[in-house]
C-alpha cells in the first residue's frame, strides 16, 4: 500500500514539475508564437500576473493586419505588458545598446526584438520595422525614446512612429501603461511589486488623417493627436505632447 500511495505521489510531482511545458506547449498551439517564444514569454507572463498584478483593459484586436503600438515608456518591463495583451508576437524596437550581447542578443533576436540606435536616424532599423508592419506584424515604438523617470506624464516625443505607420499603411493603437515604478535601473522592476494596469486605445487611421504625407508638419500634427491619446487614456483628455527637436538626447535627461 505504501509503494502506491509513494508511486501516485511521484506520478503527481512529475505531472506538477511538467506543468508549464504543457501550458506552453497548449498556448502554442493557439498562438501565432512559435513554441521558443512561448517558453521565452512565459516567466514575463508570470511576472506581470504576480510580482506587477496586471490588469489589461482591451486587448489588441487579433484581425488587425499590421499595426504601430505606441505607449508612454517607465520601465524596462513595459514590452511584457503590450505582449500580455495579444495573442500574436509583437516586435519591438529597443535601444540597441539594452538588447545586444552574446546571450541577450539571440535572446531578443528570438522574440523579434528590433535593436535601434537612439542617436540620429537608424535607416536600416527604420526600413525593417516598416517592411515589418506593412506586412502585417504588431510593432511597438516608443514615442519618447528613453525611460521616463520624471514626474511629468511623459517627456518630450518625435513623430517616428507616426512616420512608419503612414509609409506601411497601417492605423497607431494608442496604449497606456498606469502605475508603474519608474527607475532607470533595468533590473529594478524584477524586484518591485507593483499593481499595472494597461489600457488599450481605439486603432487610429494615420494614413487617412495625414492624406500619405510624410512632411515634417504633417508629422507633427497627426503625432500629436495619436500622442494625445495615450492622455486620454490616462483620464487627461486636455494634455497635449511636447515634441522633440533635434538635440533631444543631449538636452534631456534618460
Amino acid at each position: 500500500m505504501e509503494g502506491n500511495e509513494s508511486f501516485l505521489v511521484d506520478i503527481v510531482l512529475v505531472v506538477a514539475a511538467l506543468s508549464p511545458l504543457w501550458l506552453a506547449i497548449g498556448f502554442a498551439l493557439r498562438s501565432t508564437l512559435n513554441f521558443v517564444q512561448v517558453l521565452l514569454w512565459m516567466p514575463a507572463a508570470m511576472f506581470t500576473a504576480f510580482l506587477w498584478r496586471a490588469r489589461l483593459h482591451g486587448r489588441i484586436p487579433d484581425d488587425i493586419q499590421g499595426a504601430v503600438l505606441i505607449s508612454n515608456h517607465r520601465s524596462s518591463v513595459d514590452p511584457f505588458f503590450l505582449q500580455m495583451a495579444s495573442r500574436r508576437p509583437i516586435g519591438c524596437m529597443v535601444a540597441r545598446e539594452y538588447a545586444s550581447g552574446p546571450v541577450l542578443g539571440p535572446l531578443m533576436d528570438i522574440l523579434g526584438v528590433i535593436k535601434a540606435g537612439r542617436r540620429g536616424v537608424d535607416t536600416a532599423a527604420t526600413k525593417r520595422v516598416i517592411r515589418e508592419a506593412s506586412s502585417g506584424k504588431l510593432i511597438c515604438m516608443f514615442p519618447e525614446g528613453r525611460l521616463n523617470t520624471t514626474t511629468q506624464f511623459m517627456q518630450s516625443c518625435r513623430p517616428g512612429a507616426v512616420m512608419v505607420a503612414i509609409r506601411a499603411g497601417v492605423p497607431i493603437i494608442p496604449c497606456y501603461l498606469h502605475n508603474l515604478p519608474f527607475s532607470n535601473v533595468i533590473i529594478q522592476p524584477f524586484y518591485t511589486p507593483a499593481r499595472v494596469a494597461l489600457y488599450i486605445g481605439e486603432p487610429i487611421d494615420v494614413v487617412a488623417l495625414s492624406d500619405g504625407k510624410t512632411d515634417k508638419a504633417t508629422l507633427q500634427r497627426v503625432a500629436v493627436h495619436c500622442i494625445s491619446e495615450i492622455g486620454k487614456l490616462a483620464g487627461m483628455s486636455d494634455w497635449q505632447p511636447e515634441m522633440a527637436g533635434k538635440k533631444w538626447l543631449e538636452t534631456e535627461s534618460d
